[in-house]
């Protein structure tokens, strides 16, 4: 695996890399990476990751400065697993970098209490696809918001790049792989496979599904330690609020907190 640790020494190496896949990445790697990793391989193409904690999609200081790091770990990870390049920009990337506004679908979801967070997003990952120049871009849906806004901006801008979302990877009680379930208590760990649960028990009742069964689901999650920011039922793609489930898929996601730890999870119920 080539490692790269500057813009300047990618572009150097860059008139001999050609159609590759990119796997965007903040670091503190696990089994959920590496399966984008996986799925990259069956293009057949060069496959480049990058590590860079984006602080411009963080609102909260202290959690940007609370981000976990293991970088030797993560180019371990990544030379075991087979990428061929991988990217480890400082932050002079961001010097003169062109500011993104993401779409109004940035403010639903996670953008209701993180305003500015997916432009902080689209900037980035605007700046590597200028860098890179990839031919497919892959990405996990348990951020299914940040997928859609990433294939808009795309389409928007009518780049030649296909954004790809691969299936959430987790752990055996059902909790979502992320960098963040590192920072959850012993306790806390126990706890958080219920936003799982509680996805699985609204789609077992999908033909039930309106705004008072949300409600007691995000009443009980409280009941039980969580911080609820939101359960919402939304279209698919436009991520407007909806119950017309006899009519179209519906998304259903969750974001809570568990101590300080903010989790994130969806899971998408088929039309009856």
């Amino acid at each position: 695996m080539k490692i790269y640790k500057s813009i300047e020494e990618f572009n150097s190496y860059k008139d001999n890399l050609h159609d590759l896949t990119f796997v965007p990445t903040m670091g503190n790697l696990h089994k959920g990476h590496i399966s984008l990793i996986n799925f990259a391989k069956k293009f057949k193409t060069g496959i480049i990751a990058t590590i860079f904690v984006n602080k411009l999609q963080f609102n909260d200081k202290s959690d940007y400065q609370n981000y976990p790091k293991t970088l030797d770990e993560d180019i371990d990870l990544l030379e075991k697993h087979g990428c061929d390049h991988l990217l480890i920009p400082d932050d002079s990337i961001l010097d003169n970098i062109d500011q993104i506004s993401a779409s109004s679908k940035a403010t639903k979801l996670c953008g209701m209490s993180r305003p500015g967070h997916f432009d902080g997003v689209l900037t980035i990952l605007n700046k590597f696809f200028e860098i890179i120049e990839p031919q497919s871009v892959i990405f996990g849906k348990k951020d299914y918001q940040q997928l859609i806004l990433v294939k808009e901006f795309v389409e928007k801008k009518d780049l030649n790049i296909s954004i790809i979302g691969c299936d959430t990877v987790r752990e055996r009680s059902g909790l979502a792989l992320s960098s963040r379930n590192n920072l959850l208590s012993r306790e806390e760990k126990l706890l958080a496979p219920l936003i799982n649960k509680t996805l699985e028990q609204l789609k077992n009742k999908k033909n039930k599904l309106n705004k008072s069964l949300l409600i007691k689901k995000a009443k009980y999650l409280s009941s039980k330690g969580f911080i609820v920011d939101y359960i919402e039922a939304c279209d698919t793609e436009s991520l407007e609020e909806t119950f017309e489930i006899d009519k179209k898929d519906i998304l259903i996601a969750i974001a809570a907190k568990l101590g300080n730890v903010r989790l994130i999870d969806n899971i998408l119920l088929q039309k009856l």
